[in-house]
């Protein structure tokens, strides 16, 4: 059993750095996908601290999913049965949102990923480092230019031709919330421009609203920033435990 999470929240959650910065408010929303000829989709994110629960309906089943990642931990709630998965990884470390990023983790580096870091320069007047990501040779090596107060490349050069840029248009109110507005494109010999766009909240770091070459669209709607109930991240009493069926 393979649980893909809906991707209106892992949209929004994976834009704009770190989603699990330790100084993040806590916050609920709620989050709404729409898409060119298919069902509208729902869903809900709850965050506080390093702590993350996610809700949202797949092939007609309600699922929960909460993860637990300076633990390690990760649990599949089906309330409809009261059962639940529990799966175990990596502990990561906890991160501050005003500590400092590179764009290689270590992790990457030590699997032979060579990253150097090249200079330092403006780019649309926000300071940015010029690195090189990629070994000599490698068809997939880049130059980026990456913004450490983000913590995302804002101009991604592929030795391949391709051209991923962000281009940051100004300020806009949505939801109650300051959000930066973005554009992304992204060029590929031979072929056409894809270009989406993006509101960015860098207070929660996370994105309000996007909308993506093929017509979707995201967005959060009820966002409440305050303290949420700890016991949202646990698994309730009674519930069964059940094993991930073997592949």
């Amino acid at each position: 059993m393979k649980i893909r999470l809906l991707s209106a929240l892992l949209g929004a959650l994976t834009l704009g750095g770190p989603a699990l910065a330790q100084s993040q408010p806590s916050y609920t929303a709620e989050t709404v996908q729409t898409a060119p000829d298919q069902p509208d989709r729902s869903g809900k994110i709850t965050k506080s601290g390093q702590f993350l629960r996610l809700e949202f309906t797949q092939n007609g089943q309600h699922i929960i999913q909460i993860l637990r990642p300076t633990e390690g931990l990760t649990y599949v709630l089906y309330p409809d049965t009261h059962t639940y998965l529990e799966q175990r990884g990596p502990k990561q470390p906890e991160e501050f949102a005003d500590s400092y990023t590179p764009p290689c983790p270590a992790e990457a580096e030590a699997n032979g990923l060579q990253c150097t870091r090249l200079g330092l320069e403006v780019y649309q007047s926000i300071p940015v480092e010029r690195w090189h990501i990629g070994a000599t040779g490698d068809p997939n090596q880049m130059i980026i230019l990456w913004d450490p107060t983000r913590k995302r490349a804002l101009r991604q050069e592929m030795s391949n031709g391709t051209l991923l840029q962000m281009t940051f248009l100004g300020r806009q109110t949505l939801e109650g919330r300051e959000a930066e507005h973005w554009v992304t494109e992204v060029s590929r010999q031979g072929a056409a421009t894809l270009r989406n766009e993006w509101w960015y909240d860098p207070e929660l770091k996370l994105v309000l609203r996007e909308t993506l070459p093929d017509g979707t669209q995201r967005h959060l709607q009820n966002i409440t920033v305050g303290e949420v109930d700890p016991r949202l991240f646990t698994v309730p009493d009674g519930w069964q435990r059940i094993e991930t069926p073997q592949e």
